[in-house]
């Protein structure tokens, strides 16, 4: 067996293992990897449509200081479209996640949804000029 091989399926071993990645997580940069989700969005399209979201939930919950540094940065455009290119992995990780993760944002947009004054760039009619979170 070659050393590029053997390199390959430890590696392999390592980056599946879930203290392994959380631990990279934690150390890495979160403005990096927003960049980096920011550049590569239908990359990270596909990347969730095979990704196990009870997993992901769980690494999340385990590096959520990370996350949420992430999170400061991330193109809110860049995520909404990964997220509207899979639709049914939402219902499915926010399942996973605590419910007061999302309870306050969640309430916003129904609020919103709720007395028509939301309505998300992409579903906006021909013509139609965007309306501010104020309205």
């Amino acid at each position: 067996m070659s050393v590029m091989r053997s390199l390959g399926k430890f590696s392999g071993k390592m980056g599946s293992n879930k203290e392994f990645i959380s631990g990279v997580m934690e150390g890495m940069d979160p403005r990096t990897v927003a960049d980096a989700v920011n550049e590569n969005a239908d990359f990270m399209s596909g990347l969730m449509k095979n990704l196990d979201p009870k997993a992901m939930a769980d690494m999340v919950g385990e590096s959520a200081s990370f996350m949420a540094e992430v999170l400061q940065y991330v193109d809110p455009e860049a995520i909404a479209q990964v997220i509207n290119q899979n639709e049914r992995i939402l219902p499915r990780f926010v399942e996973c996640i605590n419910p007061n993760v999302f309870t306050r944002s969640a309430g916003t947009v129904f609020t919103k949804l709720r007395y028509a004054t939301y309505r998300p760039p992409m579903f906006q009619k021909p013509g139609e000029a965007p309306m501010d979170d104020d309205e």
